[in-house]
């Protein structure tokens, strides 16, 4: 656990868009806070300094982006990821002119058309990228119109005890699980339990190999459709696990034994493929053909869509995602009543950089999983929120922050 004091000041100023919010007057309060972090990560939202200078140079460049993602820091979570990438090659004339032969359509649109022939869909999610929950996060509504109500996930902890948490408090905590402490992700929690979806883990405990782990993720979600033999699942996993056919070590992936297990036929749809990396020429060369505005399917005249990925395994469906564009902040997390919030607080006592970090009205402060997080190092910071009320807090490497209520 970290303690750090927080000081409560009204002297910091709030805008959106072109409207602000006049300055209060009143005295700074010093109260003690505490995050609640897990066993496992005490200190789950690190400063910039600190990853790079500890974790990026000890070489882990993966948990590195994870970090980064952690404080909302996507252009730096994407270096990190591709820090040893290479160049992909470049496309034959023939691929080109076979891929122009699709044209985009609304992802979101055409996934929720094929979900209804489906008893269960699969989607997966690189556990670097936000955008990929926050599209999860937008498909939620649409799947519970077609009677989808139970929402796995492979990092929430494979439980009872954490649905009834959440059931009970109402929000995601720290202790949900170890990639929910990400703000998209933990939103992507608020969104299923507000709507309605029973959540659950399955991920495998005490596998020997990545054989045996598939199989014992298939096997703890194959019980949750015997125990509601006549209701729909959505499963959020990582990277392959959602490949259909046959792949090298793992032999199936989760949705493959599922297949074999169950006789269902998942819609597998993946995110991971057709997305955005630090620099262009790292990126899938049929994405690096593409500049969209929103998630988009690629369907031939006969309306099968566009997705390779590698001999004998395939997913259903393949999203291409828009690229970020701007870092400070993506037009990907803006949708439904969210929008950008300007955080400046030019005159208040506190030494910069700072971590700002946006807590729903309610929910308790350092243990809740925070709406969003945005490091500052000007005084300035954007914010993405919804229309509800806020207590934004800015807090320092000091272990001084200010607090303000926002609405």
């Amino acid at each position: 656990m970290k303690k750090i004091w927080i000081l409560i000041s009204c002297s910091f100023m709030i805008s959106c868009g072109i409207k602000k919010i006049s300055k209060e007057a009143c005295a700074y309060t010093p109260i003690e806070f505490e995050i609640v972090g897990t066993n496992w990560d005490p200190n789950p939202y690190k400063f910039s300094t600190y990853i790079n200078d500890s974790v990026m140079q000890s070489n882990q460049y993966q948990v590195a982006a994870w970090d980064y993602s952690y404080i909302g820091n996507i252009e730096s979570m994407h270096k990190a990821w591709d820090s040893k990438a290479e160049a992909k090659p470049l496309l034959t004339q023939v691929e080109k002119d076979s891929f122009s032969l699709f044209v985009p359509v609304d992802a979101i649109d055409y996934i929720l058309k094929k979900a209804k022939e489906h008893r269960v869909v699969i989607i997966n999610e690189g556990h670097h990228m936000p955008q990929h929950r926050v599209f999860t996060t937008q498909l939620l509504q649409g799947l519970k119109d077609l009677g989808f109500n139970h929402l796995g996930l492979e990092t929430y902890s494979q439980n009872e005890k954490s649905d009834s948490i959440l059931r009970a408090a109402g929000y995601p905590t720290l202790t949900s699980g170890y990639y929910t402490k990400e703000p998209q992700f933990g939103n992507m929690l608020r969104v299923a339990h507000h709507k309605g979806y029973h959540v659950f883990g399955y991920e495998s405990e005490g596998h020997s190999g990545s054989k045996e782990r598939e199989i014992n993720q298939a096997k703890n979600i194959q019980a949750y459709l015997e125990e509601y033999p006549n209701e729909k699942f959505i499963i959020h996993c990582g990277f392959d696990h959602n490949l259909e056919g046959t792949l090298i070590g793992w032999e199936k992936s989760m949705a493959g034994r599922i297949t074999e297990f169950t006789g269902i036929d998942p819609l597998t749809i993946n995110q991971v493929l057709y997305s955005e990396k630090s620099k262009k020429e790292f990126e899938n060369p049929y994405y690096q053909l593409t500049d969209l505005d929103k998630a988009s399917v690629f369907v031939d005249a006969n309306n099968n869509s566009f997705g390779k990925y590698r001999p004998g395994a395939w997913s259903d469906i393949a999203v291409f995602h828009p690229r970020s564009k701007k870092f400070n902040r993506p037009a990907w997390m803006i949708f439904d009543d969210r929008r950008e919030v300007v955080i400046s607080f030019d005159d208040a006592p506190i030494d910069c950089p700072c971590l700002v970090l946006a807590y729903k009205k309610g929910e308790k402060l350092g243990s809740a999983i925070p709406y969003d997080i945005q490091e500052m190092k000007d005084r300035k910071a954007t914010l993405v929120l919804d229309r509800s009320e806020f207590n934004i807090i800015i807090w320092n490497q000091k272990d001084k922050a200010l607090v303000k209520a926002f609405k």
